[in-house]
């Protein structure tokens, strides 16, 4: 991780270097002075708030919370001039200020590959109609505004729900070289490589806050002597794909994608040694998907389709996941009296399902065919922009599980207030409804700059 750090660190300083050099050698000519200052830039800025999250069981015995950091934000660096851009970014929040501050958790991966305070660092080239771009990135493909079967590249943390709000926080800034090129037609081509891997960030510890019960078989098994985590940090992980874009008449937008990589859900083989031991692992997959969206007067409407096929053609490998279909539907409607309504509706389908295994060793022991979850959203602004409310939820159908999530926003001069809070309900054994314990309100004050 130290490695890591370091070499984000060089990657900024060489980008600095890059951009002072050009504008070094611009400014030579000294007529041209004022014409190169306005060519580059320095933008130095953030957000800063106090407050966090604060769950509702805690209440019951007060006197035993712990509270966290109460700090977090973001800041950054943003360079720029003709020809290339650079920009660094990091994130503050409990766990990069104050690690032994708050409950802690195990986690799987228990060291990560990126440092947990970089949100972002890369440099950005322009070469006329072509971009190449390379770095510490969060990459965003698909269409759907919510539950997208199309934006497959980053993996997530899934070690603190109080962020489902904004799904961009739970994405994991990945080492990344990526190309974009800007074609005739309204034509656009991208191509990303991703040399190591690394999946979803997990809870692994049974009793520690968001533990979700699918990994009970892994980490909460007697049997289990022993678990091996798997090396994903060589080329022989490294991932690649490719995206088309179009846009047609200033109206219909479609997009084309594929990608092979690891799925970022951990799988398991289970040993036929003595004690059972269990080695971890990431399915390889490809990656097929459609998308398409549409503005009809103040609505927008979207579709996504995707493919994601393993290796278990047949779905009775017990190791490994069963190809699957999943698309999503959603539409957005921006109402008179700044309302805005939106609604997505995404599944997946789990292909070869009757051949699933009932040995506790199957990593699909015990899921259903299908996972089909609704996702709803009303908002509306009022005060000029600086006041906000809103409430979302995110429904289960075959968990019978829910997520409601209202909230507020408000900017008072140059103070940013939120509230968010999360009530999780429904079966305990759905996705969902298992972490109906965890149900929080999250308060801020923020100052952006």
């Amino acid at each position: 991780m130290k490695k890591i750090s370091i070499l984000a660190g060089m990657l900024f300083l060489m980008c600095c270097t890059a951009l002072y050099a050009q504008d070094a050698a611009d400014d030579f000519g000294f007529d041209e002075s004022t014409e190169s200052s306005s060519a580059f830039s320095i933008d130095i800025g953030g957000k800063l708030s106090l407050g966090g999250s604060f769950y509702f069981n805690d209440f019951k015995t007060f006197k035993d919370v712990k509270p966290g950091s109460l700090v977090e934000g973001k800041l950054h660096i943003h360079a720029t001039a003709p020809m290339t851009e650079a920009y660094f970014g990091v994130k503050l929040n409990g766990k990069t200020l104050a690690p032994l501050l708050g409950k802690t958790q195990a986690v799987f991966p228990a060291q990560p590959q990126i440092a947990p305070w970089i949100d972002e660092a890369y440099l950005k080239m322009l070469f006329g109609s072509v971009v190449i771009t390379g770095g510490i990135q969060k990459m965003n493909w698909g269409r759907a505004e919510n539950l997208s079967v199309l934006d497959i590249v980053n993996p997530r943390d899934k070690t603190d729900l109080t962020l489902m709000y904004d799904p961009q926080e739970m994405k994991i800034a990945r080492p990344l070289i990526s190309a974009a090129v800007y074609l005739p037609y309204d034509l656009k081509l991208e191509g990303v490589y991703l040399p190591v891997f690394e999946g979803n960030s997990i809870v692994a510890g049974t009793t520690d806050r968001w533990y979700s019960r699918q990994f009970d078989r892994i980490w909460n098994n007697p049997s289990v002597s022993s678990f091996n985590a798997p090396a994903t940090d060589t080329l022989a992980y490294s991932q690649g794909g490719g995206r088309l874009t179009a846009a047609i008449g200033g109206k219909h937008d479609l997009g084309v994608q594929y990608f092979y990589g690891r799925l970022p859900e951990l799988a398991f083989k289970m040993e036929a040694a003595g004690g059972h031991p269990v080695t971890g692992l990431y399915n390889p997959y490809h990656h097929i998907g459609i998308d398409y969206g549409i503005g009809i007067g103040s609505v927008s409407l979207s579709a996504e389709l995707a493919a994601n096929i393993t290796s278990d053609l047949s779905g009775n490998n017990p190791s490994i996941y069963n190809p699957s279909l999943a698309w999503n539907a959603g539409a957005v409607y921006s109402a008179p009296l700044g309302f805005t309504l939106g609604v997505n509706v995404a599944e997946s389908i789990r292909l070869h399902h009757n051949s699933i295994g009932t040995q506790d060793y199957d990593v699909e022991a015990g899921k259903k065919a299908t996972d089909t979850k609704l996702a709803f959203s009303v908002s509306q602004t009022l005060l000029r922009n600086s006041f906000e409310w809103k409430l979302g939820a995110i429904v289960g159908l075959e968990d019978a599980d829910f997520c409601i999530m209202p909230g507020i926003h408000w900017q008072f001069a140059t103070l940013l207030l939120d509230c968010n809070v999360g009530i999780f309900g429904g079966k305990e054994t759905g996705s969902l409804g298992q972490f109906a314990r965890n149900s929080f309100i999250r308060l801020t004050a923020a100052y952006e700059f």
